[in-house]
């Protein structure tokens, strides 16, 4: 009689034993080898299979287990290669972007800063609702692919198709727009250099950071999130200071704008 148990351990090490006859048993061990980073590059443009019986059921703690289990050891599609850190700063990190270092000065000298605040509690009250849905639904459905895969089994497959494409359209537009305004930023700084040269360099990191899959991304998105939070809380710091008058002309400004020229810079209706 033969019988044969493996296990897996961290750092590809595997261990196999063999049971040869009663009393007998021989034991190998050895390092999996791991794929080189060319062949890891082309792997990740392989579409993952989608699993062949996948139920979820909308109750049951077990169930719930079970799926855990399931993520990772990559059971369903899914592997598990972010870790909290990753998955904390990705979402704080997302929500600080482009609208609120350059957009936010353009919107307070138009609008003023009563419009200001109460654009950003109506837009942030729906954005929290959406975010608080998906994540109900990534939690209860964990599929392999994006929000457009809820809309095509809750909705219709042409709504998912539509969202999919319309997602693309999205970045197509904003991701280019989140380039140039980069470079119009350090453009403020220095005048010397094309506003394209500083595109390139962006677009070049972009790639480079994709190449490395979703561990580089995360690990990227952690340090950048980190620097975009150090920024705000910069100049929430330095608007306290300038408020209280510790501006280069000392002028103490308190809630001056809430009055001239008002909360709402031309009317509540804009």
């Amino acid at each position: 009689m033969t019988a044969i148990s493996s296990e897996m351990f961290p750092d590809n090490y595997c261990s196999i034993s063999v049971l040869t006859s009663p009393g007998e048993m021989m034991t190998t061990s050895f390092t999996k080898q791991r794929p080189s980073l060319l062949h890891r590059i082309i792997d990740s443009f392989k579409r993952t299979l989608p699993p062949e019986n996948v139920s979820i059921e909308m109750n049951g703690s077990k169930q719930g287990e079970d799926q855990n289990d399931e993520v990772e050891k990559g059971e369903n599609g899914l592997h598990r290669t972010l870790k909290n850190r990753h998955l904390q700063m990705i979402a704080i990190g997302g929500s600080i972007g482009t609208g609120l270092f350059i957009g936010s000065g353009s919107a307070l000298a138009s609008g003023g800063p009563g419009a200001l605040i109460l654009d950003y509690l109506i837009i942030g009250f729906m954005l929290f609702n959406v975010c608080m849905a998906l994540g109900e639904l990534a939690v209860t459905f964990p599929v392999s692919g994006s929000f457009a895969i809820y809309g095509s089994r809750f909705l219709d497959p042409a709504w998912g198709f539509a969202m999919g494409w319309n997602y693309a359209l999205n970045w197509l537009i904003v991701m280019p727009l989140e380039i140039t305004a980069a470079g119009f930023v350090i453009n403020y700084w220095t005048t010397s250099i094309n506003v394209g040269v500083w595109i390139t360099i962006f677009l070049i990191a972009l790639l480079i950071i994709n190449l490395f899959g979703v561990r580089g991304y995360g690990e990227v998105e952690f340090y950048v999130s980190i620097i975009k939070v150090i920024a705000v809380l910069g100049f929430i710091v330095l608007g306290i200071v300038l408020a209280v008058g510790g501006g280069p002309n000392h002028q103490y400004l308190g809630g001056k704008y809430w009055h001239d020229p008002g909360s709402f810079a031309n009317g509540f209706k804009g």
